[in-house]
């Protein structure tokens, strides 16, 4: 498990981010 930061999420990061945390890692927006 990682722990993932996003600055502004656009059209494209917001499913990114999404999928990520749904693989069980930590995200931070």
């Amino acid at each position: 498990m990682a722990k993932i930061a996003f600055l502004g999420l656009g059209v494209m990061g917001y499913p990114m981010a999404g999928h990520l945390q749904a693989a069980g890692h930590e995200v931070t927006v």
